[in-house]
This record gives structure tokens, sequence and C-alpha cells, in this order.
């Protein structure tokens, strides 16, 4: 269900999502912060509306572009509930890493490769607003388990509502976090 997802997002939000998207949206606003050292706390706060936004923007229309390429591709529809099985042992994994059952799990993770992250730090530094709104989009790339996790059921879904409803809602989830990063 939608609430379910959300609270899978809230728990996200305080693990994978605030180490992987937390670090880069704190940059953003360091770098914010100290080019325009004289605004009010408020103003400050601003790289952190357009970057949630952006995360929130790109998560919807991601999430139901991946749910149409599911639909098109003939194996994602046979085979959907095995997508489903593979995306429930990804979050089962994810789960059993948080609370440090088996150690040989930790092996588990998919990294960004460091050129990328090199050229998003760089970038990090842009002046424009756009930066910040960009950078939020482009989390929905970045290799976070609970995502990826999420990215494959909604494949399983071949459909547009399904998919955008269910990464809108996941990203709704991991607002309060990471809304209290800028806080």
């Amino acid at each position: 269900s939608l609430a379910a997802i959300i609270l899978l997002g809230l728990v996200a939000s305080v693990s994978s999502c605030m180490a992987v998207t937390g670090g880069l949206l704190i940059s953003i606003a360091a770098k914010y912060g100290e080019q325009h050292p004289n605004l009010k706390w408020h103003q400050k706060f601003r790289p952190h509306i357009y970057f949630n936004i952006g995360r929130i923007a790109s998560y919807t229309l991601f999430g139901g572009l991946i749910g149409i390429i599911g639909s098109k591709l003939p194996i994602f529809s046979v085979s959907g509930g095995a997508l489903t099985i593979i995306a429930s042992l990804i979050m089962i994994i994810l789960g059993l890493q948080m609370l440090r059952i088996f150690p040989s799990l930790s092996k588990f993770h998919i990294r960004m490769p460091n050129f990328m992250a090199h050229k998003m730090h760089d970038a990090s530094a842009s002046q424009s607003n756009s930066a910040p709104f960009a950078f939020g989009a482009s989390t929905f790339f970045f290799p976070c388990g609970f995502t990826q996790a999420l990215q494959f059921y909604v494949l399983s879904t071949g459909s547009f509502a399904a998919g955008s409803a269910t990464m809108f809602a996941f990203s709704l989830g991991t607002l309060p976090a990471l809304m209290s990063v800028g806080a």
C-alpha cells in the first residue's frame, strides 16, 4: 500500500538515504551558506527546498516511466512476480544489514563510481538556483538499496500511475528526515 511505502521511505531516510543523499544536500547547503553569509535563516533554506522539489518531481516522473518500460517489455509482464520477490529479498537484506544480525551481509553494497561523485561535488559549487533542483532530481539514480528495490517493484507493475504513485509516496516518506538536515 502507499502508506507502507511512505513508512518504508521514513525508514530509508534515516539510514541509507541519509548517507547517500544527505551528504550531497549538506554540501550544497554549506556552499550556498558560504556564498551568501548575510542571508537570514529562512533564506538559507532555499537550496533545501529546490533540492527536495527536484527529488520528488524526478521520483514521480521516473517512477512512472519505469512502470511504462515494464509494460512494454514482455519479460517483465510475465515475470512480475519474480521481480516482486527479488525486490522483497533486497529489502529484507537491507533490513538485516541495518540490524547487523549477519555481519557478512555488510559486503552487499552498490556504490556510485568515484568519477561521478567527484563531478557532482564540483558542480555543487554552482551559484544557480537550478543546481540544487538538478542535484535533487539526480538522486533517483543514486545507488540506494531501498530506491533500487522499489524501482524493481515499479518495473513489475507495468503501470505509469502505479509507478509514479509508488515513487512519489517513497519520496514523501524520505522528506521529513532530509528537510530536518536543512533545519
